[in-house]
């Protein structure tokens, strides 16, 4: 079935370009009489490569500015709700710290009550009419203090609403800088690192035009047709 939609601006570009592998492919030896033409050929490929380019921005431009525009809207809202309720958050993590604390507190002095009992039981083993009771008195003991040891791990946990789940305290780690210098020296070798070092490296030495002393580089003139 015939339509009347008209081809994309990326299957013109497509063609055009397949138009100019054509050409530059047959396009032999350079000599005196072709040489002007070689280098309109070159100059039609840089200027189409430039409108592609151009084409490209003009179409994702709305799709852009339209992305912006949501994320000014939602953006700020996303961090509002974040920060609403941290005065209540950091209240909630002194308490369930403070239930920690208090567990831990209770569960170590069950500790060591357990083994008082444990070295009192041990004491009397030796005793002729108490002894074998005292015996299983300590081993008893003995596991008592055991398990109140392990309780001092004991987390505090708060029970969530329906929906939600419960809170605790989970523990993690960032880096705060306090000094860059040192910070990107211990980098140095990360590949991450040396592609962003050479990126500004490439753009200082444009810009001196490969005056600019820059420890690591070497500036290097490169040719190019204009």
């Amino acid at each position: 079935m015939l339509t009347n939609n008209p081809p994309s601006a990326a299957t013109l570009f497509a063609d055009e370009i397949t138009s100019l592998f054509e050409r530059a492919n047959t396009f032999g030896p350079i000599t005196e009489a072709n040489a002007g033409e070689a280098r309109d050929l070159i100059g039609l490929a840089k200027q189409l490569a430039k409108d592609i380019d151009a084409k490209r921005d003009e179409q994702k431009r709305p799709h852009l500015e339209a992305g912006r525009k949501i994320d000014a809207e939602f953006k700020p809202l996303v961090e509002a709700a974040k920060e609403a309720p941290q005065p209540v958050e950091r209240a909630l993590l002194a308490y369930i710290n403070e239930q920690k604390r208090l567990a831990a507190e209770a569960a170590e002095k069950a500790r060591r009550m357990a083994q008082e009992e444990a070295r009192r039981a041990a004491a009397l083993a030796d005793d002729p009419i108490l002894g074998e009771d005292m015996a299983d008195g300590a081993k008893l003991a003995e596991q008592k203090a055991e398990v109140a040891a392990a309780s001092v791990k004991t987390v505090a946990t708060v029970k969530g609403s329906e929906g939600f789940r419960a809170a605790g305290v989970r523990k993690s780690w960032k880096a705060e800088l306090t000094d860059a210098a040192a910070l990107v020296a211990h980098y140095a070798r990360h590949p991450d690192v040396i592609a962003a070092a050479l990126k500004i490296a490439n753009a200082d030495v444009r810009t001196s035009k490969g005056v600019y002393p820059i420890p690591g580089i070497k500036a290097v003139e490169v040719e190019s047709l204009v």
